[in-house]
Protein backbone atom coordinates (compact mmCIF):
# COMPACT_ATOMS: atom_id res chain seq x y z
CA UNK A 1 0.00 0.00 0.00
CA UNK A 2 1.46 3.45 -1.41
CA UNK A 3 1.31 6.43 0.55
CA UNK A 4 -1.90 7.84 -1.13
CA UNK A 5 -3.86 4.78 -0.61
CA UNK A 6 -2.89 4.94 3.18
CA UNK A 7 -4.06 8.56 3.02
CA UNK A 8 -7.52 7.46 1.23
CA UNK A 9 -7.81 4.41 4.29
CA UNK A 10 -7.67 6.56 7.14
CA UNK A 11 -10.11 9.19 5.08
CA UNK A 12 -12.34 6.30 4.32
CA UNK A 13 -12.62 5.40 8.00
CA UNK A 14 -9.72 3.23 8.04
CA UNK A 15 -11.63 1.06 5.94
CA UNK A 16 -9.65 1.44 2.06
CA UNK A 17 -12.58 -1.16 0.76
CA UNK A 18 -14.56 1.27 -0.96
CA UNK A 19 -12.27 4.08 -0.48
CA UNK A 20 -11.69 4.76 -4.35
CA UNK A 21 -15.44 4.87 -4.91
CA UNK A 22 -16.59 7.29 -2.23
CA UNK A 23 -13.51 9.22 -3.37
CA UNK A 24 -14.44 9.54 -6.86
CA UNK A 25 -18.08 10.79 -5.80
CA UNK A 26 -16.76 13.76 -4.15
CA UNK A 27 -14.51 14.52 -6.09
CA UNK A 28 -17.22 13.89 -9.14
CA UNK A 29 -14.75 12.17 -11.57
CA UNK A 30 -14.61 8.31 -12.49
CA UNK A 31 -13.50 5.20 -10.36
CA UNK A 32 -10.94 4.64 -13.20
CA UNK A 33 -9.82 8.14 -12.47
CA UNK A 34 -9.07 7.20 -8.66
CA UNK A 35 -7.58 3.74 -9.43
CA UNK A 36 -5.26 4.81 -11.84
CA UNK A 37 -3.99 7.50 -9.58
CA UNK A 38 -3.37 4.95 -7.34
CA UNK A 39 -1.04 2.72 -9.40
CA UNK A 40 1.09 6.07 -10.33
CA UNK A 41 -0.04 5.92 -13.78
CA UNK A 42 -1.52 9.42 -13.72
CA UNK A 43 -1.18 12.32 -11.23
CA UNK A 44 -4.13 14.48 -10.28
CA UNK A 45 -4.63 17.90 -10.93
CA UNK A 46 -3.95 20.72 -8.83
CA UNK A 47 -7.82 21.55 -8.60
CA UNK A 48 -8.15 17.62 -7.06
CA UNK A 49 -4.85 18.56 -5.17
CA UNK A 50 -6.54 21.31 -3.38
CA UNK A 51 -10.33 19.32 -3.00
CA UNK A 52 -8.18 16.09 -1.55
CA UNK A 53 -6.42 18.16 0.94
CA UNK A 54 -9.85 19.81 2.24
CA UNK A 55 -11.24 16.27 2.77
CA UNK A 56 -7.95 14.28 4.25
CA UNK A 57 -7.64 17.60 6.81
CA UNK A 58 -4.29 17.75 5.86
CA UNK A 59 -1.68 20.41 3.83
CA UNK A 60 -1.83 20.24 0.15
CA UNK A 61 1.96 19.61 0.59
CA UNK A 62 1.41 15.89 1.89
CA UNK A 63 -1.07 15.36 -1.06
CA UNK A 64 1.68 15.98 -3.38
CA UNK A 65 3.83 14.29 -2.03
CA UNK A 66 1.65 11.22 -1.80
CA UNK A 67 1.94 11.00 -5.49
CA UNK A 68 5.38 12.87 -5.64
CA UNK A 69 4.80 16.36 -7.39
CA UNK A 70 7.18 18.61 -6.33
CA UNK A 71 5.69 21.33 -4.67
CA UNK A 72 7.77 24.16 -6.52
CA UNK A 73 7.31 27.19 -4.27
CA UNK A 74 7.86 25.20 -1.06
CA UNK A 75 10.79 23.78 -2.71
CA UNK A 76 12.22 27.06 -4.32
CA UNK A 77 12.07 28.60 -0.75
CA UNK A 78 14.69 25.97 0.50
CA UNK A 79 16.87 26.07 -2.09
CA UNK A 80 20.19 27.94 -1.40
CA UNK A 81 23.09 29.21 -3.00
CA UNK A 82 26.86 28.40 -1.80
CA UNK A 83 28.57 31.25 -0.59
CA UNK A 84 32.04 31.21 -2.29
CA UNK A 85 34.60 34.20 -2.69
CA UNK A 86 33.16 34.82 -6.24
CA UNK A 87 29.65 35.94 -5.21
CA UNK A 88 30.56 37.42 -1.27
CA UNK A 89 31.72 40.17 -0.45
CA UNK A 90 33.25 40.41 3.09
CA UNK A 91 32.56 44.03 4.53
CA UNK A 92 34.16 45.75 7.53
CA UNK A 93 31.62 46.53 10.71
CA UNK A 94 33.44 49.55 12.56
CA UNK A 95 33.51 49.18 16.10
CA UNK A 96 31.68 52.88 16.34
CA UNK A 97 31.64 56.01 13.96
CA UNK A 98 35.05 56.84 13.78
CA UNK A 99 36.14 60.40 13.50
CA UNK A 100 38.00 59.92 10.29
CA UNK A 101 35.51 58.84 8.23
CA UNK A 102 35.57 58.87 5.24
CA UNK A 103 38.52 57.07 5.81
CA UNK A 104 39.04 54.54 8.41
CA UNK A 105 42.10 52.10 9.90
CA UNK A 106 42.30 48.69 10.67
CA UNK A 107 41.76 49.42 14.38
CA UNK A 108 38.07 50.44 13.58
CA UNK A 109 37.45 47.34 12.11
CA UNK A 110 35.32 45.03 14.92
CA UNK A 111 34.76 42.33 12.44
CA UNK A 112 34.01 41.14 9.10
CA UNK A 113 30.41 40.40 7.85
CA UNK A 114 30.43 38.01 4.72
CA UNK A 115 27.42 38.11 2.31
CA UNK A 116 26.24 37.35 -0.76
CA UNK A 117 27.47 40.39 -3.51
CA UNK A 118 23.55 41.07 -4.66
CA UNK A 119 22.28 41.64 -1.42
CA UNK A 120 23.69 45.20 -1.21
CA UNK A 121 25.35 45.71 -4.35
CA UNK A 122 28.48 48.20 -4.25
CA UNK A 123 28.24 48.15 -0.18
CA UNK A 124 31.52 49.24 0.91
CA UNK A 125 31.23 48.84 4.82
CA UNK A 126 28.65 48.95 7.46
CA UNK A 127 29.01 51.11 10.62
CA UNK A 128 26.75 51.49 13.46
CA UNK A 129 23.93 54.23 14.16
CA UNK A 130 24.60 56.42 16.78
CA UNK A 131 22.21 58.48 17.13
CA UNK A 132 19.03 58.71 17.24
CA UNK A 133 18.12 61.21 14.29
CA UNK A 134 16.96 59.01 11.49
CA UNK A 135 14.31 57.56 14.11
CA UNK A 136 11.57 55.77 13.34
CA UNK A 137 13.22 53.94 10.49
CA UNK A 138 16.65 53.69 11.87
CA UNK A 139 17.63 53.40 15.36
CA UNK A 140 20.83 53.80 17.80
CA UNK A 141 22.46 50.58 17.43
CA UNK A 142 21.27 49.35 14.04
CA UNK A 143 23.80 48.37 11.72
CA UNK A 144 23.69 50.61 8.23
CA UNK A 145 25.29 49.45 5.34
CA UNK A 146 27.12 52.46 3.19
CA UNK A 147 27.89 52.73 -0.41
CA UNK A 148 30.99 55.83 -0.39
CA UNK A 149 30.65 58.50 -2.19
CA UNK A 150 31.28 62.43 -2.37
CA UNK A 151 27.70 63.45 -4.09
CA UNK A 152 25.26 64.67 -1.78
CA UNK A 153 21.79 62.97 -2.71
CA UNK A 154 18.36 65.15 -2.62
CA UNK A 155 16.19 63.58 -0.12
CA UNK A 156 18.27 60.30 0.87
CA UNK A 157 19.86 59.52 4.29
CA UNK A 158 23.71 59.72 4.33
CA UNK A 159 26.51 59.71 6.37
CA UNK A 160 28.07 63.00 6.19
CA UNK A 161 31.21 64.48 8.03
CA UNK A 162 30.34 67.99 9.66
CA UNK A 163 31.91 70.69 11.75
CA UNK A 164 30.80 69.32 14.53
CA UNK A 165 31.62 65.67 13.54
CA UNK A 166 30.26 62.62 11.85
CA UNK A 167 26.22 61.71 11.49
CA UNK A 168 23.87 60.07 9.72
CA UNK A 169 21.13 62.73 8.24
CA UNK A 170 19.12 63.02 5.29
CA UNK A 171 20.00 65.62 2.28
CA UNK A 172 17.64 68.48 1.44
CA UNK A 173 19.34 70.38 -1.52
CA UNK A 174 18.38 73.76 -1.50
CA UNK A 175 17.07 75.81 -4.13
CA UNK A 176 19.99 78.75 -3.59
CA UNK A 177 22.59 75.36 -3.72
CA UNK A 178 23.12 75.59 -0.13
CA UNK A 179 22.62 72.18 1.53
CA UNK A 180 20.07 71.80 4.50
CA UNK A 181 20.51 68.25 7.16
CA UNK A 182 17.45 67.51 7.97
CA UNK A 183 16.39 64.49 10.76
CA UNK A 184 13.44 62.44 10.60
CA UNK A 185 13.32 62.49 14.21
CA UNK A 186 11.03 65.94 15.31
CA UNK A 187 12.95 66.83 17.99
CA UNK A 188 16.03 67.77 15.90
CA UNK A 189 15.97 70.97 13.58
CA UNK A 190 17.13 71.25 10.18
CA UNK A 191 20.70 72.89 10.05
CA UNK A 192 23.23 74.04 7.16
CA UNK A 193 26.80 73.14 8.41
CA UNK A 194 29.63 75.14 7.94
CA UNK A 195 31.38 72.51 6.97
CA UNK A 196 30.55 69.36 4.70
CA UNK A 197 31.76 66.22 3.75
CA UNK A 198 29.69 63.81 1.90
CA UNK A 199 31.05 59.83 3.59
CA UNK A 200 28.40 57.69 2.14
CA UNK A 201 24.80 56.50 0.75
CA UNK A 202 23.28 54.70 3.54
CA UNK A 203 21.80 51.59 1.10
CA UNK A 204 20.27 49.02 3.74
CA UNK A 205 20.43 48.67 7.52
CA UNK A 206 19.43 45.83 10.09
CA UNK A 207 19.13 45.37 13.64
CA UNK A 208 18.20 42.48 16.27
CA UNK A 209 14.98 42.44 17.67
CA UNK A 210 16.27 40.57 21.15
CA UNK A 211 18.10 43.50 22.94
CA UNK A 212 16.38 42.22 26.18
CA UNK A 213 19.07 39.15 25.44
CA UNK A 214 21.99 41.39 24.56
CA UNK A 215 24.00 41.40 28.18
CA UNK A 216 23.11 37.25 28.61
CA UNK A 217 24.65 36.89 25.37
CA UNK A 218 28.18 39.06 25.58
CA UNK A 219 28.70 37.37 29.65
Amino acid sequence: MNKFEKMLEKWNKNNFRGAKINLAKALNVADTTVSAWCIGRVKPAADKIEKMAKLFGVDEREVKSAFGIEDKEFSRSLRVTPLTDKNTISLPILADVPAGLPEFSDADVETFWDIPRWVFPGADFVVKCNGDSLEPKLHQGDYCVIRKTEDPIHGRAMVVKTENGVCMKVINKRKDGTIELRSTNAKYRPFIPQELTIVGLIIGHWRRDDKENWNDLTE
